[in-house]
């Protein structure tokens, strides 16, 4: 049979020029075949999208010390929220923001006409790197506030590394003669030290916490965090905040934070006279603000 009489068999009206059978056939798998090229390209779309969100996810992660949101072996196919927007879904409520605590103001009296301040710390607490004793920023604040600072410190220590004398700063404390000192107040001024198990660190912060609470009931602390010197993260600063913000009326300053851990220093790293200067006024205006000191 002629490719026209199978045309003409198939009904193809008088007068038009017949298509092929096999043309027809050929046609009929056209669309089918289209339609899946554009899955195909949607599919390589999407996956690929994916995989870019997965490895700019992951790169944000390594850079902020926050774990991933996606997950690899999910089988939620919705692209996660960008980083920064509101979870969804329901979560445990934040942390309310800390309020620095406020003291009721240190005033001479007859009986004691110089209130006396309990300076815990390290080496920085104990003057090293001043030229001269009178330098130190104990020295400068005993004598801008009229205050007896009493200084109990030691080269080196940190809250789990013991310093020169063999003492870490828990160890200091208990070994204060806090009944001849008789503090009005107390301030602590350490690091790490060289420690790198944050854990320990902020445990020795909570027992030295308690132990001032129950030795001194009703005196006001104020620590001094980390001022990040090198080997000291972010992290470990933020640890060690918590750590005293998490014992009731401690008021918790941070060097790094608030503007004056960018000291001048000499050997080994300690602050040289102007940064025992910087430490001085910064803490002076800080015991201001908590109302430990009048307002000049």
């Amino acid at each position: 049979m002629s490719t026209a009489a199978l045309s003409q068999s198939h009904g193809a009206p008088a007068g038009q020029v017949p298509i092929p059978y096999a043309a027809k056939v050929r046609r009929g798998h056209d669309f089918p075949l289209a339609a899946l090229l554009i899955v195909l390209l949607a599919l390589g779309v999407v996956g690929g999208t994916g995989y870019a969100w997965t490895q700019f996810n992951d790169r944000i992660a390594e850079d902020t010390d926050v774990e991933s949101v996606v997950d690899p072996g999910g089988s939620d196919d919705r692209l996660p929220d960008a980083p920064g927007l509101p979870d969804a879904s329901p979560s445990e409520p934040a942390e309310p923001a800390y309020e620095p605590p406020t003291f009721d103001t240190l005033t001479p009296t007859a009986n004691r006409p110089r209130p006396v301040l309990l300076l815990l710390g390290d080496g920085w607490a104990a003057g090293d790197g001043a030229s001269t004793e009178k330098a130190s920023y104990a020295a400068l604040l005993a004598d801008d506030l009229g205050w007896d600072v009493r200084t109990v410190a030691e080269s080196g220590a940190g809250y789990t590394v013991p310093g020169l004398g063999g003492s870490t700063i828990l160890d200091m404390f208990a070994g204060a003669p806090l009944g001849s000192i008789d503090p009005d107040a107390v301030l602590v001024q350490a690091g790490y030290a060289g420690a790198t198990d944050t854990k320990a660190v902020t445990r020795a912060i909570a027992d030295l916490g308690e132990q001032i609470a129950a030795d001194l009931p009703d005196t006001p602390v104020v620590a001094v965090s980390s001022f990040r010197p090198d080997g000291v993260k972010a992290k470990q600063e933020a640890k060690m905040t918590k750590a005293w913000r998490d014992l009731d009326g401690t008021l918790v300053l941070r060097p790094s934070k608030e503007g004056w851990a960018d000291l001048p220093t000499g050997a080994a790293g300690n602050p040289l006279d102007a940064g025992h200067q910087t430490i001085a006024t910064s803490l002076e205006q800080a015991l201001r603000d908590s109302g430990l000191v009048p307002q000049s």
